[in-house]
C-alpha cells in the first residue's frame, strides 16, 4: 500500500511543476518564485537587523539552520499571498 502511495504522490508532484506563474518584467519573463525569493531575502534582512537590535542572536541556535528556515517560511508566506489566494 505504501509503494501506491508514493507513486501517487511523485505522479502528482511531477504533473504540477509546469503550473508556475511568470512575471512579465520590462519585457522579460521570470518565474515567480524568484520573486518571491528575492522578497523573502529582503525581509529577512530587516528581521535580521531587528533580532540584532533587540538581542536575539545568542538565543536563535544553531544560527544557519534557523536562518535557512526563516528565508523559507518568508519565501513560500509571500508566494502563498502573491500568487496561491487569488
Amino acid at each position: 500500500m505504501s509503494r501506491w502511495i508514493s507513486l501517487l504522490a511523485l505522479v502528482v508532484i511531477l504533473t504540477m511543476t509546469g503550473c508556475d506563474p511568470q512575471l512579465n518584467i520590462a519585457g522579460a519573463y521570470f518565474p515567480a518564485w524568484l520573486a518571491c525569493t528575492l522578497g523573502g531575502l529582503l525581509l529577512f534582512w530587516g528581521l535580521h537587523l531587528v533580532f540584532l537590535k533587540w538581542g536575539l542572536l545568542p538565543y536563535l541556535v544553531p544560527l544557519p539552520l534557523v536562518y535557512a528556515a526563516l528565508i523559507t517560511s518568508l519565501t513560500c508566506i509571500l508566494w502563498l499571498l502573491f500568487f496561491a489566494v487569488q
